[in-house]
């Protein structure tokens, strides 16, 4: 890779710059909402210097140059189609070409990861299999779309082919590392397959305790314990399932595939026991920052001590990145805006390049045991790194098809349904009263429409559909909860009078503690409801439509 741009590339990076400037404005922006028109505006943009650059590329190539890729420009280009991807996934375009390739980046960073560590499971690769499926049928879907609606425009027919491209790319490099993975996960013996899930299993674990905080183990030091001599246990009844030689055995495995079976699950083991015997030391320490203080080198072997200290850095940096990652996974529905993922895609990728970099310089200057402790602290290092990009691909794949304008709406639809819903499932209504909370609420939102469509500054967002169709189904549930409590009347009417003639008009003390124990389960069911943000704003008809622009787009929501 060149560090310095062609003469004949300065004029498409210069305008790739503008636009990257126009996407970051819009991402930092956060009193507007960001619009689909604007995105949309900008990605034509985008395609057009694309295929510009291209054909500048060939005719280079034509006249003898040698190009030297990616340039800096190439690496311009991602930043701007992570940025336009992103912004289509805020604005609810997340089933149209664009919004997927954010999504590819990240799948093809957990490939490369789990290529790198060699320990995955059937369980690892089948929802990345899927979800390149669900990729490539909405490529093949744009195409088509594409090619119905050529109205000869050449410009536009010239940009849907970079689209197509540049998309595809990608699609075919995740697609070839995962065919990599998949390959060797079929070489393993399938009567061997349960033993390798369950070493899989236990070295996640085992991982996963290894890279809690300090806090969490000071309150749990006896259930680690605990947790740390079952994970014993279960190692030493698959250790127990070799032979003699230290081998395991299988009936369907040629002599070759057993072979390497036998080199993949005895380092599985291996890996294992070191990993338990770690967590064993840090039960008394103050968590794996005092692990890595006692993993000091030797002094005399100064490189290592700056490639281990590099790599302390690094895993601290990741544990504080997973913290907020795992905090924006529980507030994602009020808190986030997905281009926020972009500054954590970046942050990310620039420690992968860090940590590839000391990679390089571990074969040459450690050695003995300064090797060993340094491999222990890149295990971690990487196992954080995969959590932290599994946990963008939650955030990726957690994204509702619903604009961020109308993302609020959406919130509290979500809330009245999962109320209702909870009233039917412990024996619905008392009485109607019960019902009028939820009724003015769906009342107002209702009131929010205009010929049927939620309108945002005049326009109309994406997600009407969801909406609709959510306002639809807890009106359905109000209906069914009615019918449920007129049958409750009926068939209780007959019990109740002969009750009231049994105890000839006396309450009881065992009557008397089952009302109050209603009275608080009535109280519970609404606590959630009661409790939502956006109940401390007015809900009149009147207010909403009175909103200006400016008021609406500053919503709670942020």
């Amino acid at each position: 890779m060149t560090k310095t741009i062609p003469t004949y590339e300065k004029p498409t990076y210069e305008v790739l710059t503008e636009l990257y400037s126009r996407l970051s404005e819009l991402k930092n922006n956060r009193n507007k909402y960001i619009s689909s028109k604007q995105v949309y505006a900008i990605y034509d943009e985008f395609l057009k210097e694309i295929h510009e650059l291209s054909i500048v590329r060939k005719d280079e190539e034509l006249k003898g140059m040698s190009l030297n890729l990616p340039t800096p420009t190439d690496l311009l280009i991602d930043d701007v189609w992570q940025l336009l991807s992103l912004s289509f996934v805020t604005c609810g375009l997340i089933k149209f070409a664009p919004a997927t390739y954010s999504s590819l980046s990240t799948v093809f960073k957990l490939l490369t990861h789990l290529k790198e560590c060699q320990v995955y499971s059937v369980d690892d690769l089948k929802p990345i299999h899927d979800r390149l499926s669900e990729i490539k049928e909405i490529i093949e879907k744009s195409e088509e779309v594409d090619e119905d609606e050529d109205n000869g425009d050449e410009d536009a027919v010239n940009h849907k082919k970079e689209e197509s491209l540049l998309l595809r790319n990608k699609l075919n490099k995740c697609q070839k590392v995962y065919d990599e993975l998949q390959k060797t996960f079929d070489e393993i013996p399938d009567d061997l397959e349960p033993i390798y899930a369950e070493l899989i299993l236990l070295r996640k674990q085992l991982l996963n305790l290894l890279t809690r905080e300090a806090s969490e183990l000071a309150t749990a030091k006896a259930k680690m314990a605990a947790i740390a001599k079952q994970l014993a246990g279960k190692l030493k009844k698959i250790e127990q399932q070799r032979d003699e030689n230290g081998k395991f055995k299988s009936d369907s495995a040629t002599e070759a595939q057993l072979v390497s079976a036998q080199m993949g699950l005895n380092g599985l083991l291996d890996d294992c026991n070191n990993l338990l015997n770690d967590l064993n030391i840090q039960r008394d320490t103050t968590g794996i920052s005092g692990k890595l203080e006692q993993l000091s080198l030797a002094e005399e072997n100064s490189e290592a001590s700056t490639i281990f200290e590099g790599f302390k850095s690094l895993y601290l940096e990741l544990a504080s990145l997973k913290q907020k990652l795992e905090n924006l996974l529980i507030t994602r529905r009020w808190t986030m805006r997905e281009t926020d993922l972009y500054n954590f895609q970046k942050l990310l990728k620039r420690i992968d390049d860090k940590r590839l970099e000391l990679n390089k310089q571990i074969s040459a200057n450690c050695q003995g045991q300064a090797l060993r402790m340094i491999k222990r602290a890149q295990l971690l290092v990487l196992y954080l790194l995969r959590r932290c990009y599994s946990l963008i691909y939650k955030l990726l794949e957690s994204s509702e098809p619903v604009s961020e304008s109308l993302q609020p709406i959406h919130n509290q639809l979500s809330t009245v349904r999962r109320c209702l819903l909870e009233i039917k499932r412990i024996d619905g209504l008392n009485n109607l009263r019960e019902l009028y909370p939820f009724q003015f609420k769906l009342a107002s939102l209702d009131n929010l429409r205009h010929d049927g469509k939620f309108i945002v500054n005049n326009q109309v967002p994406e997600g009407q559909g969801t909406l609709n169709a959510l306002l639809a189904e807890c009106f359905d549930i109000i209906h069914e909860l009615k019918i449920e409590l007129e049958e409750k009347e009926e068939n209780g009417a007959g019990s109740d009078s002969s009750c009231d003639e049994r105890h000839d008009g006396n309450i009881t003390d065992e009557e008397d503690k089952e009302s109050d124990d209603e009275v608080e389960m009535k109280r519970k069911r609404y606590m959630g409801f009661n409790e939502a943000d956006y109940d401390m704003a007015s809900e009149s008809e009147g207010e909403y439509l009175s909103l200006s622009d400016s008021e609406f787009e500053s919503n709670d929501y942020y």
